[in-house]
């Protein structure tokens, strides 16, 4: 019986079908060719894929951001762990958290913020070098993470930066493959206008292995660069009552500077884009002569016009400044310089507008929108902050920089 029952499941299997077994041998030659290509094909897109991922979707939004969500993760990590604490106490921890985060005492031609890139594929031109197009890309997320470290509080109040304009001198190429950085800071200001100056640089391998980068580092910590040194990397501890919310929009309006009068003609456009050609080349000569402290070689100089927004209203620079922490220097060259630690006299005047109990975040927002104009003049302390040398050297940056933005406004009625 059990003989038989065997016999059975044999036969049985015996009329299932065999698998077909996929030989290349046997496949026709044009089938053969096609299943190769498409394999191959696979391949190939999967490493160009891979090679050009900086590139896809959403990554470039990713790469301007990432401080933005970093700081944001800081911000919930600190909710977290004050979250059984009491209201009163959890409102001081996280309003000491965002002043924390304020350049106290920083001079601001000496602040400095730095920004990391390398030449990838997708950012290379056919000669093998970073494409003018990337220098501005990437500049983009530059300029986020010297708003984020120089303006906080506007920040937190809900100011955005809008930017006018940006200018370029090309001075050596960036190499494929090559690292390089972008070293931001503050060149000068007006009544409306920010200039921001943007120095790529990189390093050659032994150069990189021989430069000794020794920062300056203040009575806080705080790396700062000097008046002859602006290149020096700084770091501000990001250890401060909101988080900031950052409205980045670059309207239409309301961002022309005045116009020219009728009366200019067009031979003064003339003369006066003829004079800033030779103010531009004069500045980069001189940027690229200048050698680098810790050894970087420069690649190129931009120069990026901004200014403060709440809504449509715009904040002056002078104003803006002196309530972040900005200040010169103190008096006396023996005293200690100023910091967190050891803040400027004007430090508790800004904190007034927005910190409890007698100011507060809307109130700051106030104050920016237009309420310093009611503040008597004999009792404006942001104009004292900025005074003396700090004013000196700002008049004499803008008289090279505004030059620039005028000739480029008057180059419109050339061609």
């Amino acid at each position: 019986m059990l003989g038989r029952q065997s016999h059975d499941s044999l036969r049985l299997l015996a009329r299932i079908p065999s698998m077909p077994v996929f030989n290349l041998k046997k496949l026709p030659r044009s089938q053969l060719t096609t299943t190769l290509v498409l394999s191959a094909s696979k391949y190939i897109f999967l490493v160009l894929l891979l090679i050009n991922v900086r590139s896809l979707p959403f990554a470039w939004h990713i790469r301007v951001f990432l401080p933005v969500l970093r700081l944001r993760l800081q911000y919930y990590l600190l909710r977290l762990r004050i979250l059984f604490k009491s209201k009163e106490l959890k409102a001081k921890i996280l309003a000491d958290w965002g002043e924390g985060l304020c350049p106290v005492g920083t001079n601001p031609f000496e602040l400095v913020t730095i920004h990391h890139g390398w030449t990838s594929v997708d950012d290379a031109d056919y000669n093998g070098h970073l494409s003018n197009s990337s220098y501005a890309k990437a500049l983009d997320a530059a300029r986020l993470k010297l708003v984020l470290k120089a303006f906080p509080a506007f920040a937190r109040s809900g100011g955005w930066m809008a930017l006018g304009s940006t200018h370029f001198h090309f001075i050596r190429e960036i190499p494929f493959l090559r690292s390089y950085e972008i070293r931001l800071s503050i060149g000068a200001w007006d009544h409306k206008w920010m200039f921001v100056i943007a120095r790529y640089v990189s390093f050659t391998k032994k150069k990189h292995s021989n430069a000794t980068r020794k920062p300056h580092v203040d009575g806080s910590g705080q790396q700062l660069g000097t008046n002859n040194d602006s290149a020096r990397p700084s770091k501000t501890l990001t250890t401060s009552s909101d988080f900031p919310r950052i409205l980045l929009s670059t309207p239409a309006e309301d961002l022309a500077t005045p116009a020219t009068p009728g009366d200019t003609t067009e031979a003064d456009y003339n003369l006066q884009a003829e004079k800033t050609k030779k103010e531009i080349e004069a500045l980069a000569a001189a940027q690229s002569n200048i050698p680098e402290p810790d050894g970087a070689v420069l690649h190129c100089v931009a120069i990026s016009y901004i200014c403060f927004k709440h809504g449509r209203i715009t904040v002056p620079p002078n104003v803006l400044l002196p309530c972040e922490g900005f200040s010169k220097p103190p008096s006396t060259a023996s005293a200690a310089p100023f910091s967190s630690t050891n803040p400027p006299p004007h430090w508790k005047k800004a904190q007034a507008l927005r910190v409890a109990p007698s100011g507060s975040i809307p109130a700051f927002a106030k104050f920016l929108k237009g309420g310093w104009r009611d503040v008597p003049e004999d009792e404006r302390w942001w104009e004292d902050a900025l005074d003396g040398p700090i004013e000196e050297q700002r008049k004499a940056n803008l008289e090279v920089l505004d030059s620039v933005r005028r000739g480029m406004e008057g180059a419109r009625s050339i061609g």
